[in-house]
């Protein structure tokens, strides 16, 4: 087995990310069952924290409803494009590769720590 710079095997560096996988199982299962206590009893408080549901809200927009939105803001001085972004599956669908894109625009990218079923 190889280390790497921290002393950590392959083998140990496994069995951390199946412990994690397993630790990630049981808090996912725990927070469902508070998530169930508390809609039914509401608010909990412990030492720390507060377990509550709260509402998140968004607005989704037709293509005409957007259209008549960026006309009102540019009427009342605001720059539509300022407030609106493509999503990176909106690029996508338009088939343009990276070269098209950067005459518009900068990549970004950022590196994620996550894990994929296999």
């Amino acid at each position: 087995m190889s280390k790497v710079q921290d002393g950590l095997s392959h083998k140990k560096a496994i069995e951390l990310a199946s412990e994690i996988e397993r630790t990630e199982a049981a808090l996912k299962e725990m927070k469902k069952q508070l998530r169930e206590f508390v809609e039914k009893n509401g608010d909990l408080e412990t030492s720390d924290k507060i377990w509550k549901l709260t509402t998140s809200e968004s607005w989704k927009f037709d293509p005409e409803g957007l259209k008549e939105m960026s006309e009102l803001m540019a009427l009342e001085g605001y720059n539509p494009f300022e407030f609106f972004q493509l999503p990176k599956r909106n690029l996508d669908k338009l088939g343009w590769d990276e070269s098209v894109l950067a005459q518009f625009g900068q990549k970004r990218e950022t590196k994620r720590f996550v894990s994929r079923k296999k």
